[in-house]
């Protein structure tokens, strides 16, 4: 898997789930791989909905960042359209989580998208999701573009160690 923040992804912003400026943030950082990212999270007293027990929002949004960062390496900018999510189990506070979002299909409605919370010591789920991105319109991209420096770059870059990573397998 490619580790973003290694490959010169730019997280020097506010995003509440991947940037490093917001301090209150969840500071995710994404292994792809073709069609999947996954990230590696334990929630803190900040994130706390019951006593010991994630917040539901910071599972959602968890969920939804995976997801959106499925397909952004692979080049699209999207937007979510619409999630559903199941809550299978609590999500317990300080423990570490395992969070994967994979691409499902596309079609003219967008891309649709399914995610997972497991429990990294365990592997059992604790919540799963569905949603549909839309593509960003293209003068948006564009203006995105110019704010994330290099994203080009970082995307050339990305597909090259998903080549790599998919040749040394074969």
């Amino acid at each position: 898997m490619a580790r973003l923040s290694e490959l010169g992804v730019d997280f020097d912003h506010w995003c509440f789930a991947c940037g490093r400026r917001n301090a209150s943030g969840l500071t995710l950082d994404f292994e792809v791989t073709r069609g999947r990212a996954t990230a590696r999270y334990t929630g803190t007293r900040e994130h706390q909905g019951y006593d010991d027990t994630l917040h539901g929002g910071i599972v959602t949004a968890l969920l939804d960042e995976t997801m959106g960062w499925a397909i952004f390496q692979a080049g699209v900018w999207g937007v979510t359209a619409r999630i559903t999510v199941t809550f299978r189990a609590p999500v317990p506070l300080a423990d570490e989580l395992i969070v994967t979002g994979e691409i499902g299909r596309e079609s003219g409605r967008g891309i649709s998208t399914h995610g997972e919370i497991r429990l990294a010591r365990t592997g059992d789920l604790l919540a799963e999701a569905d949603a549909i991105f839309m593509p960003m319109p293209e003068e948006k991209r564009a203006e995105l573009s110019k704010r994330y420096t290099n994203v080009e770059d970082a995307f050339a870059r990305i597909r090259s160690a998903i080549e790599t990573e998919e040749l040394a397998r074969r």
